[in-house]
């Protein structure tokens, strides 16, 4: 379900004309902050609190679970706590096991030749390995896991409780930064030039 819910995610935005992949994502959400950022404090938060609640109104109906009614019991997550839970976050994303099973698991390219075509299947293959590993070894790895360890539950559901709760900080440029720097290792060490695609990006858009 967890994957489904990551393609459907990479298929919006891609109708956005951003790259269908984990970094498409990031942008989408960093550029939405900026555009909040320019408008005036009330609709500002107007519009924040908009997105925060469709996001949670899908992650409810994709997963079948009351996350509206939980969260309303337990109150919002604190911006110390939010921030400290996401430091932990990329922390982990950073530590040698993960990178070294993302290197390893992207190290044998599925291009069948040099065309670009070819070469486009075998990036998103990579970011679709960074998206599994994010969510399989990041959040649920480790006993405990990050999401059982603050209180979210196990697997799956444990997974989705944590997004719920953390939609209420996913704009916080401090949260941006700790996911930002970590994330930066994680496409590098899956064999993506990332200052590459960041110079395609900006020859697409002149």
């Amino acid at each position: 379900m967890i994957q489904i819910y990551l393609q459907a995610q990479c298929h919006i935005i891609a109708l956005l004309g951003y790259t269908p992949d984990d970094r498409g994502i990031t942008l989408y959400t960093t550029h939405l902050q900026y555009a909040l950022n320019l408008a005036p404090p009330e609709q500002s938060e107007q519009l924040r609190k908009s997105g925060r609640d469709t996001y949670r109104v899908v992650l409810e109906k994709a997963f079948s679970l009351p996350l509206a009614e939980e969260q309303a019991l337990k109150g919002e997550l604190s911006i110390v706590d939010a921030r400290n839970i996401m430091h932990k976050v990329s922390m982990r994303m950073q530590e040698a096991e993960v990178l070294e099973k993302v290197a390893t698991l992207c190290s044998v390219s599925v291009a069948m030749n040099n065309s670009p075509e070819a070469k486009q299947i075998d990036m998103m293959r990579k970011h679709t390995v960074v998206q599994e590993v994010m969510v399989k070894d990041v959040y649920l790895g480790g006993d405990p896991s990050i999401a059982e360890e603050h209180g979210f539950g196990k697997g799956e559901d444990g997974y989705v409780r944590f997004q719920c709760a953390m939609a209420e900080h996913q704009g916080d440029p401090l949260i941006t930064q700790y996911v930002g720097t970590a994330m930066l290792k994680l496409l590098q060490s899956a064999g993506i030039d990332v200052e590459a695609m960041q110079a395609l990006e900006a020859m697409q858009k002149k």
